[in-house]
């Protein structure tokens, strides 16, 4: 029928012939669509890489339990300040394997007319809580040394033996640390005993790092001695909490318009085509398509657009992630397999929803209309 078209499912790709009417306005179309889903996996893999640079301290000082001040419940977001001779007690539970007392605090030194925000660790030199990679030199070992992440290193031309003024002290760069960058910041590593006259509090701490195989049963003995504490898993969670109410509403905010952006190009694309070339449209509705059948034929063709976009945008993506990276080195893309699919379901419902309209109007079409040039 009308040139050897028949309805029957599989006889012929009517939806992939009437999108592939206009080539240019198809690839126009699968761009759109891919910048949109590229920017969505983008987001998904950068919301993944900061909560990982977030919680980096956490993940690489080995500590299965912080003792801080009360009241104190991250890591990052907290100031905390207890006296040293606390590690002393802490010591004395038999549950205890280490302690490692670090004095940590956010400052944001001028380099170069550059700010750069640091977060600076002091630490007693062959104890945990240091920094865990040196990519260049050696770790700070006397007062007057300091070992920068790469990003400070970077923002304030660095190298060993670089000075480095930090709150009126005067410092010597002995080492470049690795893997010391978060997402706004880098750390800054210096001997617990500098920080103390940097800071002019002798004799106070900040943390206890304390690594156990019981940190929960350790926490309510320590509760029980007025001490307080928190498990590895709380002090990260908290810290999280705080890129939490800095960034995830924005990022949700942007991959969402990012989704509507996506629907909103398929949406115009099908229902653009269908305008155009109502005519055969409407020679498939007096040959007797349903209103089930046109749903379908549309539905195939948003689907066509949003896996092929699916494609498009994973090229992309991969450009995005090199640019980036090139661009911004301390923002972390990362991937999992949970992404993937949350991406692939956002292109499904993306073609799901983006039929609706161009269906309903296909189904409102009378054939007559169309053949009397209305």
């Amino acid at each position: 029928m009308a040139g050897g078209v028949r309805l029957r499912d599989g006889e012929v790709p009517l939806a992939r012939r009437l999108l592939l009417a206009d080539w240019r306005r198809l690839l126009a179309s699968l761009a759109g669509v891919g910048l949109a889903l590229m920017l969505i996996l983008l987001l998904d893999g950068l919301s993944a890489g900061i909560d990982a640079r977030v919680t980096v301290y956490e993940q690489q000082s080995g500590a299965d339990l912080y003792v801080a001040q009360p009241g104190t419940n991250s890591f990052l977001g907290s100031l905390s300040n207890i006296p040293a001779g606390t590690e002393a007690k802490v010591r004395e539970q038999p549950a205890v394997n280490w302690t490692a007392p670090v004095r940590g605090f956010f400052t944001v030194p001028v380099l170069r007319g550059n700010r750069v925000p640091a977060y600076v660790v002091g630490w007693e030199p062959g104890k945990p809580g240091g920094p865990w990679k040196i990519l260049d030199g050696r770790a700070p070992a006397g007062d007057g040394e300091i070992a920068v992440g790469g990003e400070v290193a970077r923002k304030g031309s660095l190298a060993l033996g670089s000075p480095f003024e930090l709150l009126g002290t005067r410092f010597v760069v002995v080492g470049i640390a690795g893997d010391a960058d978060m997402f706004m910041a880098s750390f800054v590593f210096m001997t617990r005993q500098a920080s103390e006259v940097m800071l002019k509090a002798p004799g106070f701490t900040s943390f206890i790092l304390v690594g156990t195989d019981r940190p929960d049963a350790l926490k309510q003995t320590l509760a029980s001695a007025g001490i307080h504490s928190l498990t590895r898993a709380e002090i990260e969670r908290n810290d999280l909490a705080l890129k939490g109410q800095a960034y995830s509403a924005g990022l949700g905010l942007v991959v969402s318009v990012a989704f509507a952006v996506g629907t909103l190009v398929i949406a115009l694309t099908i229902y653009t085509a269908i305008m155009e070339r109502r005519r055969e449209y409407g020679i498939v509705k007096a040959i007797g398509a349903n209103a089930r059948r046109l749903y379908r034929i549309v539905l195939a063709q948003s689907l066509v657009l949003a896996f092929g976009g699916l494609a498009v945008g994973a090229v992309f993506f991969l450009a995005g992630v090199q640019v980036l990276g090139w661009l911004r080195p301390q923002f972390e893309i990362s991937t999992s397999g949970s992404a993937v699919v949350r991406v692939v379901v956002a292109a499904v419902v993306m073609g799901g929803v983006a039929t609706v309209v161009p269906a309903r109007r296909l189904n409102a079409m009378e054939p007559a209309m169309v053949f009397r040039g209305a």
